[in-house]
């Protein structure tokens, strides 16, 4: 089952305003397909409250820095809860109009359809959605809060390579632990989940290795 980055392409990071910010805090045995359901609700309304306590943080944080070329520093500001208000809502809101507008049909429009463990990693959890007759999946993670959407496993494969080129610059400065620690722990897991459903794709399983050997030294 591919991931939903062949539905989406590209996701940036707008300055927007907007965005539902009361507390919608999630029941912690949602199941994974109910947490990939709320998380599109979510999306659509642009409800960043709720988005927060739906999306693992780290994987997320690293994803919008790397897509957006943000400087190390700010990276780290991302990891350590930067990634809230307006910030969010500006990327939750191009994503979903990206989808929009790549697919033709709203995330209103996607169908969650089944769940499937990830073989040989009982953290990570495939959810499959559907957009007329096109399958994707969304990947979820298992957290001390819950199953949590993981958007470094959802579109983290397309990115396998600004990744790779964003870390390794990185290691070379003075904020190389925080995000080494960050793509050590959120990170190289999630995509190696994302192999598991992709097992050929060569750029993947090269580029994850190569990440980490980058970490390892």
């Amino acid at each position: 089952m591919k991931s939903i980055l062949l539905l989406v392409a590209a996701v940036v990071v707008a300055g927007c305003s907007g965005g539902t910010t009361e507390p919608t805090t999630p029941p912690t045995d949602l199941s994974p397909s109910a947490v990939v359901s709320q998380w599109l609700d979510a999306v659509v309304a642009v409800d960043v409250a709720a988005l927060a306590d739906l999306v693992e943080p780290g994987g997320l944080a690293v994803i919008a820095g790397v897509e957006n070329s943000v400087r190390s520093d700010e990276l780290v500001g991302l990891l350590n809860g930067g990634f809230k208000g307006d910030l969010a809502a500006g990327y939750w809101r191009t994503f979903r109009d990206d989808f929009a507008a790549i697919r033709g049909g709203s995330l209103e429009n996607l169908i969650v359809v089944d769940e499937t463990p990830v073989a040989g990693n009982a953290d990570f959890v495939a959810v499959g959605v559907l957009l007329d007759e096109t399958t994707g999946s969304v990947l979820v993670r298992q957290t001390e809060a819950g199953w949590r959407v993981d958007m470094a496993a959802t579109v983290g494969p397309a990115l396998v390579d600004p990744l790779s080129d964003y870390l390794s610059s990185a290691l070379s400065g003075s904020n190389a632990i925080p995000i080494s620690d960050a793509y050590r722990s959120s990170v190289i897991p999630a995509l190696d989940a994302a192999i598991v459903l992709d097992e050929t794709n060569a750029d993947l399983v090269f580029g994850t290795e190569y990440l980490r050997q980058l970490i390892e030294g």
